[in-house]
């Protein structure tokens, strides 16, 4: 059995086959409950490019709204001030074990997190009785 690894027009790699080479080879996961807060899940040690933004509303919240923003931020930078890498927000007072698909931003160099860049949880409202998930797939580059 060989693998076929293939370029991807952003810089990533993948392995080619059926799911059209998008091979997700690190998912970088933040479980939150109704007590989280701003903060930051993951330091990459290399470059890479986000695939997929997809998180999961497992006990809505109760106390109005609150949403959430994936941002990354360079090493000495807020993680609030960095960049967005999704448009619109994660809803943790959405549906009850229903997935969120975010859509990526198609800004220009958004996506690509070059070593010592964070991903970072920044969090909007008052979370109450939330549970859930959000999970950042990334491709080295």
């Amino acid at each position: 059995m060989s693998v076929d690894l293939k370029q991807s027009s952003d810089g990533s790699f993948g392995l080619a086959g059926v799911d059209a080479g998008d091979g997700g080879f690190i998912p970088v996961s933040l479980a939150y409950t109704a007590t989280i807060a701003d903060t930051s899940f993951f330091v990459a040690d290399r470059t890479y490019v986000v695939k997929a933004i997809r998180g999961r509303v497992d006990v809505a919240g109760t106390g109005g709204a609150c949403t959430a923003v994936i941002r990354k931020a360079p090493s000495a930078t807020a993680g609030t001030s960095g960049t967005a890498l999704h448009s619109s927000t994660y809803n943790l007072v959405g549906t009850a074990n229903a997935n969120q698909t975010l859509t990526l931003s198609t800004t220009d160099g958004a996506l690509r997190l070059a070593a010592g860049d964070c991903l970072f949880f920044d969090l909007t409202g008052t979370p109450t009785s939330a549970v859930g998930s959000i999970t950042v797939t990334l491709s080295p580059a």
